[in-house]
C-alpha cells in the first residue's frame, strides 16, 4: 500500500510540472512555480536533518506517502530539482518527454519490479527495468507524431532513462534520470 500511494502521490505531483510548462508560452512560469516549491521543500529538508522525531510525525502522518528513512535528500526534493534543471537548460519537447520518462517509467518499475520482480539486479530487478523500458517506448510511440523529434531519438532517450535508472547510484534516480534522458536526446537533435 505504501509503495502505491507513493506512486500515485508521484504522478500526481510530478505530471503538475510538464502540463504547467506544456500550456505555458515559455519557461518562466513552471520556473517559479518549482522554484517556490524547492524553497519550502529545502525548509523541509534543513528540519529532517535537524530534527528526526518532526520528521517521523510527518512520515506517521504521510499516509505512505513519505518514507522514514530518505537519503541525503528526498525523493520530493530530487524530483523538484531534476524539473528544475530539465525545463531550465533543454528544449520544450525534449524537458516534457524526459520528465515524462522519469514519472512513467519509474512508476511502473516499481510496481512491476516489486510485485513480479524474480531477477535482482542490486536495488533493482530486470523485471522492473523491463517494465520501465517498455513504458518509455510506449510514450516515445504515443508522442512521436506530436512532437518535434524523430522516434529514433526518443528511443535512444528511452533507453539512456532505462539504463540510468538501472544503474546502482548513489543519487537518486529522480534526480539522475531526466537529466540523463534529456542530455541524451538533445544531443541527437543539435
Amino acid at each position: 500500500m505504501k509503495l502505491k500511494a507513493r506512486k500515485i502521490y508521484r504522478i500526481g505531483a510530478g505530471i503538475i510540472f510538464p502540463l504547467v510548462y506544456f500550456f505555458s508560452p515559455n519557461r518562466v512560469i513552471t520556473e517559479m512555480l518549482l522554484f517556490y516549491l524547492i524553497g519550502m521543500m529545502t525548509v523541509i529538508e534543513i528540519m529532517r536533518h535537524l530534527s528526526p522525531d518532526i520528521w517521523k510525525v510527518m512520515v506517521d502522518h504521510s499516509h505512505g506517502i513519505l518514507r522514514e528513512k530518505e537519503g541525503f535528500i528526498t525523493g520530493t526534493m530530487a524530483l523538484l530539482l531534476s524539473n528544475a534543471i530539465v525545463i531550465a537548460f533543454f528544449d520544450k519537447w525534449v524537458a516534457i518527454i524526459s520528465l515524462l520518462f522519469m514519472l512513467f517509467g519509474d512508476t511502473s518499475a516499481s510496481i512491476i519490479g516489486s510485485k513480479y520482480g524474480q531477477v535482482k539486479m542490486g536495488d533493482k530487478t530486470l523485471e522492473g527495468s523491463l517494465s520501465f523500458f517498455i513504458t518509455t517506448v510506449i510514450l516515445s510511440l504515443l508522442f512521436y507524431k506530436w512532437v518535434p523529434i524523430h522516434l529514433a531519438i526518443l528511443l535512444i532517450g528511452s533507453v539512456v532513462a532505462t539504463v540510468i535508472e538501472a544503474l546502482p547510484l548513489r543519487i537518486n534516480d529522480n534526480l539522475t534520470v531526466a537529466i540523463g534522458s534529456a542530455i541524451a536526446m538533445q544531443i541527437f537533435i543539435f
